[in-house]
Protein backbone atom coordinates (compact mmCIF):
# COMPACT_ATOMS: atom_id res chain seq x y z
CA UNK A 1 0.00 0.00 0.00
CA UNK A 2 1.93 3.53 -0.99
CA UNK A 3 2.16 6.10 1.39
CA UNK A 4 2.32 9.01 -0.97
CA UNK A 5 -0.16 10.03 -3.52
CA UNK A 6 0.33 9.97 -7.19
CA UNK A 7 -0.72 14.00 -7.97
CA UNK A 8 -2.40 14.44 -11.16
CA UNK A 9 0.28 15.48 -14.15
CA UNK A 10 -2.00 17.71 -16.07
CA UNK A 11 -2.41 19.48 -12.47
CA UNK A 12 1.17 19.88 -11.78
CA UNK A 13 1.63 21.19 -15.34
CA UNK A 14 -0.12 24.29 -14.41
CA UNK A 15 2.23 24.68 -11.59
CA UNK A 16 6.44 25.87 -10.99
CA UNK A 17 7.01 22.21 -12.49
CA UNK A 18 5.29 22.67 -15.66
CA UNK A 19 8.43 23.40 -17.56
CA UNK A 20 9.90 20.23 -15.68
CA UNK A 21 7.29 17.51 -16.31
CA UNK A 22 6.53 19.07 -20.48
CA UNK A 23 10.67 18.36 -20.82
CA UNK A 24 10.59 15.15 -18.84
CA UNK A 25 7.47 14.13 -21.30
CA UNK A 26 9.29 15.22 -24.44
CA UNK A 27 12.46 13.14 -23.39
CA UNK A 28 10.61 10.23 -22.09
CA UNK A 29 12.62 10.37 -18.55
CA UNK A 30 12.71 11.06 -15.76
CA UNK A 31 9.24 8.96 -15.92
CA UNK A 32 6.39 11.46 -15.06
CA UNK A 33 5.85 9.27 -11.70
CA UNK A 34 8.71 11.09 -10.37
CA UNK A 35 6.71 14.29 -9.93
CA UNK A 36 3.38 13.10 -9.62
CA UNK A 37 5.08 11.88 -6.03
CA UNK A 38 7.62 14.32 -5.59
CA UNK A 39 5.09 17.50 -6.01
CA UNK A 40 4.16 17.17 -2.72
CA UNK A 41 7.32 19.46 -2.26
CA UNK A 42 7.76 21.42 -5.34
CA UNK A 43 11.27 22.92 -4.05
CA UNK A 44 12.14 19.23 -3.79
CA UNK A 45 11.01 18.18 -7.01
CA UNK A 46 13.11 20.38 -9.08
CA UNK A 47 16.05 19.75 -6.69
CA UNK A 48 15.85 16.23 -7.38
CA UNK A 49 15.48 17.11 -11.06
CA UNK A 50 18.43 19.08 -11.27
CA UNK A 51 20.32 16.36 -9.85
CA UNK A 52 18.89 13.53 -11.84
CA UNK A 53 19.82 15.54 -14.84
CA UNK A 54 23.46 16.18 -13.53
CA UNK A 55 23.95 12.13 -13.08
CA UNK A 56 22.38 10.83 -16.31
CA UNK A 57 23.00 13.71 -18.43
CA UNK A 58 26.04 15.31 -18.24
CA UNK A 59 28.36 12.09 -19.22
CA UNK A 60 29.70 12.45 -15.47
CA UNK A 61 28.16 9.16 -14.62
CA UNK A 62 29.95 5.33 -16.72
CA UNK A 63 27.06 4.15 -18.70
CA UNK A 64 27.52 1.10 -16.89
CA UNK A 65 26.92 2.64 -14.05
CA UNK A 66 23.38 4.34 -14.94
CA UNK A 67 22.55 0.86 -15.85
CA UNK A 68 23.09 -0.81 -12.88
CA UNK A 69 21.12 2.17 -10.96
CA UNK A 70 18.38 1.98 -13.31
CA UNK A 71 18.42 -1.67 -12.37
CA UNK A 72 18.15 -1.23 -9.08
CA UNK A 73 15.78 1.39 -8.37
CA UNK A 74 13.76 -1.04 -10.64
CA UNK A 75 13.63 -3.76 -8.43
CA UNK A 76 13.06 -1.78 -5.46
CA UNK A 77 10.15 -0.61 -6.47
CA UNK A 78 8.88 -3.87 -7.46
CA UNK A 79 9.04 -2.63 -11.54
CA UNK A 80 9.87 -5.26 -14.42
CA UNK A 81 11.77 -2.99 -16.09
Amino acid sequence: MPNITMLDIEKLKKTKLGGFIKKSLRHKAPDPAFHAMLGHNPELSASMYFAWGTVFNTGVVDHKLKEIIRVQLSRTADCNY
